[in-house]
């Protein structure tokens, strides 16, 4: 834990040295969601029965899908960025010859954005609450809770990201596909009830399906905690799925890294 707290207080000191960037960011966070309003406003007559079980406001079904696809980002991006960062400038190896696992390694490297983005996605809900957003704040830890499960359940692919990296130099488009892939299947726009049968298939296996979901009904829709067992129950169980598939590749391409000598290259 000590150097986990290490990694996240750098990566802090680092980012609180831009004052007028963390200005920016904030305000933005906050502008974003009035044009959200508007258009939520105008399409409520038409997605009030589509969404009918995950919350009747149309608002809130979408703030609550912004803030997932925040924490997503944050899931798949940062880990790839900061392998490919560490390679460039020579980190990555001094950090993998410290007596430290790979977990606590992940930790510290994607601890600090994970924290900004849950603190962003709060500045977020707290603005569109202001603006008439239906949050039932009485199921804020669990909503939380759900939401870290979220995000455990997309590091996978973040760990994947970082093989290509080590592998290849760099992970492609392999984030955004995951990224665009879950933002237009995995419900958070629209619920996937309403996706084409022979699309319907693909959204099964995407984590944020299950996830958002059972967010929504518990954060804007309170149904009894009891009625998204299932959907919490699938995600967990898809995220040690591909937590496995995951750890195989990071260490075929660790292996392979240097075998060909490239771990220091870039």
């Amino acid at each position: 834990m000590r150097k986990i707290l290490a990694l996240i207080r750098a990566d802090g000191l680092t980012t609180a040295s831009y004052r007028l960037r963390t200005l920016v960011w904030v305000c933005s966070m906050v502008v974003t969601i009035v044009p959200l309003y508007f258009v939520a406003q105008a399409l409520q007559p038409t997605m009030t029965n589509a969404i009918a079980t995950e919350g009747r406001q149309y608002f809130a079904f979408l703030v609550v899908g912004t803030v997932a696809l925040l924490v997503l980002a944050t899931a798949v991006n940062t880990l790839p960025e900061a392998v490919q960062a560490g390679i460039s400038r020579g980190t990555l190896e001094a950090l993998l010859a410290t007596p430290t696992s790979l977990p606590v390694l992940f930790g510290g490297l994607m601890g600090f954005p994970v924290l900004l983005t849950l603190a962003r996605g709060g500045i977020v809900l707290v603005a569109a609450w202001a603006l008439g957003a239906h949050v039932v704040w009485v199921r804020l830890v669990p909503a939380v809770a759900i939401l870290l499960l979220i995000l455990a359940a997309h590091v996978p692919f973040a760990i994947l990201g970082a093989s290509l990296v080590l592998a290849f130099k760099t992970s492609g488009s392999f984030p955004s596909a995951v990224l665009t892939a879950s933002a237009l299947l995995g419900g958070a726009y629209y619920p996937t009830r309403v996706i084409p049968s022979w699309l319907h298939g693909a959204s099964t296996v995407l984590p944020l399906t299950y996830g958002l979901r059972a967010l929504r009904r518990t954060l804007i829709d309170p149904m009894p905690l009891q009625t998204i067992l299932p959907d919490v129950a699938i995600l967990a169980a898809l995220g040690i799925g591909l937590l496995a598939i995951s750890l195989l590749a990071f260490a075929w391409a660790m292996r392979y890294a240097r075998q060909a000598g490239t771990l220091a290259q870039y």
